[in-house]
């Protein structure tokens, strides 16, 4: 045995260890490569951008009634103060004079003592009576003396002398009947009488008091009508009948409505009036004007009666136009600029003429056909020409 060569040969197994795991390699790729050989050539397709959906209206022009809306309070159209024009004692007063009290015209609202002006009226007459009697004896007298001065049997200063006489008993006559009339208003203005149909605002004043000459003791108004100030926009008188802006007055031809509503007594009440003028004025802070609203028919179409003082809506009833396009609010791009959709559901921008513009909606006096399309959605992104499809 050679005990001095080390053994250097690979064992067998050893060998078939690194050679089985190259060829299965070599098997896998060559499946591999003979699939990708084999494999059908795959296409690749570009999609065509899908239309966004919009809503549409189409474009209708028809005949419209415009409506301006405003709110305000209730009161009198007639009101006055109830004044003492004489100073004394009030003697009797009317169930009436309590707020809220209702009265007719002609009705005795206050009765004063009128005992002291009873007198003077008697003393009036009596004087009248005397200056009447003094008067016809001087004018006799100068009759008298003008028949002896024409035959010479009075003298110049005589005839003079009957002459002033007649004038002064004239004039004296004439005073006193001026101070009986005076004495006749005193007595009847002991007695304050209803002027018109209405109602006590205010009042201060029992029976007793004394009343001093000039003296307020009350408030009254009339009741057959009742009026609303209403502000508006000086621009908004545009939509208003023309004779407003041009007079200041309503159409003498027509009365211009106004529905007047209100919450009272739990309930949704509603009253009719019509618009009757302006106020002369504008105000130069905030550039309103007052119309204002007359309301005859006091009593509401739920039977309630119009209050004083009631803060109420109104709608007001303006001009009637031909050929007006109402369209959603939502419609208008910016101020003048709505998208139109052709035929082929394409958009494009369209500038018009914005006749009114409100919250919900915006009425088009020119700039869109009859039968056009209009986008109403409200789109962030748009493109002259983008493709769209309407959903409604």
């Amino acid at each position: 045995m050679n005990s001095g060569n080390a053994d250097t040969s690979i064992p067998a197994f050893s060998i078939r260890k690194l050679i089985a795991p190259i060829v299965i390699l070599g098997i896998a790729a060559g499946i591999v490569m003979a699939l990708l050989n084999t494999q059908p050539e795959l296409k690749t397709t570009v999609k065509e951008p899908v239309p966004i959906a919009v809503r549409a209206v189409t474009v209708m022009p028809d005949t419209k009634t415009l409506t301006v809306m405003s709110e305000g309070n209730v009161y009198p159209r007639q009101e006055a103060k109830i004044i003492a024009q004489l100073s004394s004692e009030v003697a009797a007063l009317s169930p009436s004079m309590i707020a809220g009290g209702e009265f007719s015209k002609g009705d005795v609202l206050i009765s004063i003592d009128a005992r002291d002006y009873e007198i003077a009226l008697s003393r009036a007459k009596a004087n009248v009576e005397r200056s009447r009697a003094e008067y016809r004896f001087a004018d006799s007298e100068l009759m008298r003396v003008q028949s002896l001065y024409a035959k010479e049997l009075a003298s110049a200063s005589q005839l003079q002398q009957a002459e002033r006489a007649q004038q002064v008993s004239d004039a004296m006559l004439k005073e006193a009947e001026a101070a009986l009339e005076r004495a006749e208003i005193d007595l009847e203005r002991t007695q304050i009488v209803a002027p018109f149909d209405g109602r006590v605002r205010t009042e201060s004043l029992d029976e007793g008091q004394f009343l001093q000459k000039g003296g307020a003791v009350a408030t009254i108004y009339a009741t057959d009508a009742l009026e609303v100030r209403l502000p508006l926009p000086d621009a908004q008188l545009a939509y208003l009948d023309p004779t407003f802006a041009q007079t200041g007055r309503a159409p003498i031809d027509r009365d211009v409505a106004v529905t007047l509503a209100a919450d009272f007594a739990g309930a949704k009440q509603t009253w009719q009036g019509r618009l009757i003028r302006t106020e002369g004025d504008i105000s130069q802070r905030s550039r309103f004007v007052n119309v204002i609203a007359e309301v005859t028919d006091t009593t509401s179409t739920e039977g309630t009666r119009l209050p004083l003082g009631l803060f109420v809506t109104a709608t007001i009833e303006g001009r009637t136009l031909d050929e007006l396009i109402s369209l959603p609010r939502t419609a208008l791009r910016d101020d003048e600029t709505v998208m139109v959709i052709d035929d082929d559901n394409k958009l494009h921008f369209r500038t018009i003429e914005v006749f009114r513009l409100g919250d919900e909606e915006v009425i088009v006096s020119a700039g869109l056909q009859a039968g056009e399309r209009v986008c109403v959605s409200p789109l962030q992104f748009v493109v002259e020409g983008m493709a769209v499809t309407v959903i409604n």
